[in-house]
């Protein structure tokens, strides 16, 4: 009797397991854009663009194009996974919805006194408000609602994009985007990327993220930030977030140039440095930030 009142607990534990199991929200599949080239394209490419590439390179070193701009448009930051292939992050914002402020002058002055991206998002409306639109004709009418206003800023994302060598013949011949995102008023452009065996880090202001591919579809779906608070002033372009990489303290670091960042940790620590560049670093989940 023991026994089979043992056998019965048990069997009922499985079925409350998978009935919990089953409960759970499953992660809906996507569909990656992928961009593919034929052998016979690709080496013509490769072989136009490197005799029109007047590049000199020391005795003993070979210089070889390994991918064409038709699989690597815009790209900013890279970084190679344990597989060989090579990550790539593409700013589709920069000089269309991210401002530089040698563009606008008139708003140096206030622009550095901004103390945190709250301060940064606040003036971004007031100044790009929709009663302000005549004034505002250098913005383009994105959402094509007939004001320019901030909302114009909100549209165009970044993207990572992953490029191989499938056929193995030395030059990458298919670029898949795994990711396709990011895109408030204050979002900066993707200049930092980190690529290790379970995760992606990328540093997109205001924020470092941490990536995942959590259902094998080949799309990084999972998104956590684990910094927040990296791009208070509206600078030069390019002195964006960048040079993400992994110590061999396991830490991962990170940069910013002088557009500043005020940053509160998770544990409530503040690190305010608004008008200056910093180097940082913590641990994978963002905890023991410094």
């Amino acid at each position: 009797m023991a026994l089979l009142n043992r056998s019965l607990s048990t069997l009922f534990s499985f079925f409350i397991v998978m009935a919990v199991n089953s409960c759970e929200p499953k992660i809906p599949v996507e569909q990656p854009l992928v961009v593919k080239q034929d052998v016979s394209t690709v080496v013509q490419r490769a072989k136009e663009i490197r005799e029109n590439t007047a590049a000199q390179v020391a005795d003993g070193l070979v210089l070889k194009l390994w991918s064409t701009d038709s699989l690597a448009p815009d790209p900013i930051a890279m970084s190679i996974d344990d597989f060989g292939a090579i990550y790539l992050t593409q700013t589709n914002r920069r000089k269309t919805s991210t401002i530089d402020i040698r563009s606008h002058r008139d708003w140096m002055i206030n622009s550095i006194t901004l103390q945190s991206m709250e301060d940064r998002r606040a003036f971004i409306r007031k100044n790009l408000a929709p009663e302000k639109s005549d004034e505002n004709d250098w913005l383009t009418d994105r959402n094509k609602d007939g004001i320019r206003d901030w909302h114009d800023l909100t549209l165009q994302k970044e993207a990572i994009w992953k490029l191989e060598d499938k056929d193995q013949d030395g030059l990458a011949d298919i670029s898949t985007r795994v990711l396709h995102d990011f895109h408030e008023e204050v979002t900066d452009v993707a200049g930092a990327l980190l690529v290790r065996k379970n995760d992606v880090f990328m540093g997109v202001g205001p924020d470092m993220w941490r990536l995942k591919d959590e259902n094998g579809d080949g799309v990084l779906e999972n998104k956590k930030s684990i910094s927040h608070g990296y791009g208070v002033h509206i600078g030069f372009g390019g002195h964006n977030m960048s040079g993400a990489t992994q110590g061999p303290d396991g830490k991962i670091y990170w940069g910013i140039g002088d557009i500043g960042a005020n940053i509160t940790t998770a544990e409530g620590i503040a690190h305010k440095y608004p008008n200056q560049g910093i180097i940082v670093r913590s641990n994978p989940d963002g905890s023991n930030f410094e």
